[in-house]
């Protein structure tokens, strides 16, 4: 038997070697399609997985905000989906704090940070990337250096202007510290230089300044790099606690994320209106990011080849 077994695969070889290319390739074709079926499946269960394990928190904690009083918030087995759901912890949490001027207070400063931080980094960038001027190297290095000078080194001066310039508990007082990033900085001078030469060449021969080659040529091609920065940007100015609670004392010019911290001391024991608070803070985060996702991996890519 297995003499025979040994000859059958001996000759299905023989006549596999003596068939024509096409027809052998189409004879291998079905495997290789279901072994790279296989692999998809495989990595997207991973994938699955991962984004399962990442999102789990934040769902928990939109569930939690949703439980009524009915629903244990601690049980075993846990309970993850409300029984009894019901919107109670956020009219608590609205009826409780000037949630409406805490969001647009973090509206104003976030959008207006983002804005002026994109513009002065482009515009800081461009020269780095393509224009020749002595020093230039030295003084990109320098910026680069400035990475490593721990944020909270530069309140101190930051604070002192802000009471020199009477600015000091409203929104400029976090809007002005933020209008330059030497990160951004960096990302769009690596965007700006993968901008072709040729191009900026042909638009000098056609009679345009730098300015208007700045404008019509290299910022509609680093779109995306800009898009990038702009969601960094943003998220960082809504995100920041420690300076907008050092500057915005009084309770209406504080951005939601200081403005919520006061959950803690006002719901020490409702633990869904913080959940709330939380979920109303993250929200409109997420909804940003979903607007602009397709910009926001392009934008890291050809910064990164630059």
């Amino acid at each position: 038997m297995a003499g025979a077994r040994l000859g059958a695969g001996a000759a299905g070889a023989v006549a596999e070697v003596g068939r024509p290319p096409l027809e052998l390739a189409a004879h291998r074709r079905p495997r290789l399609r279901a072994r790279q079926v296989a692999e998809n499946i495989g990595w997207y269960l991973i994938l699955s997985l991962i984004a399962l394990i990442t999102i789990f928190p934040f769902l928990w904690i939109v569930m939690t905000s949703l439980k009524g009083p009915q629903d244990l918030l601690f049980s075993t087995p846990p309970q993850l989906f409300p029984a009894h759901p019901s919107l109670a912890a956020y009219s608590t949490v609205l009826a409780a704090l000037p949630i409406p001027k805490f969001f647009l207070n973090s509206i104003v400063a976030s959008s207006l940070t983002t804005v002026f931080n994109v513009l002065v980094s482009a515009l800081a960038a461009y020269p780095l990337a393509k224009m020749r001027f002595r020093f230039r190297e030295p003084i990109f290095y320098l910026l680069l250096a400035t990475l490593i000078v721990p944020i909270q080194l530069t309140f101190i001066p930051s604070y002192l202007l802000a009471r020199f310039f009477g600015y000091y508990d409203s929104l400029p007082a976090i809007i002005w510290p933020s209008l330059a990033s030497a990160f951004n900085i960096f990302l769009m001078r690596q965007a700006f230089r993968g901008v072709p030469d040729e191009l900026i060449d042909a638009a000098r021969v056609d009679g345009a300044g730098d300015w208007r080659i700045w404008w019509q040529i290299a910022v509609p091609l680093v779109r995306p790099t800009i898009a990038t920065v702009a969601i960094f940007t943003f998220v960082t100015s809504w995100n920041d606690f420690l300076w907008p609670s050092l500057m915005l004392p009084t309770t209406v010019n504080k951005t939601l994320p200081v403005g919520l911290a006061a959950l803690q001391s006002y719901f020490s024991s409702d633990f869904r209106s913080i959940a709330a608070g939380v979920t109303m803070t993250v929200i409109p985060i997420l909804i940003f990011f979903v607007a602009l996702q397709r910009y926001f991996v392009r934008g890291l890519g050809g910064a990164l080849k630059g």
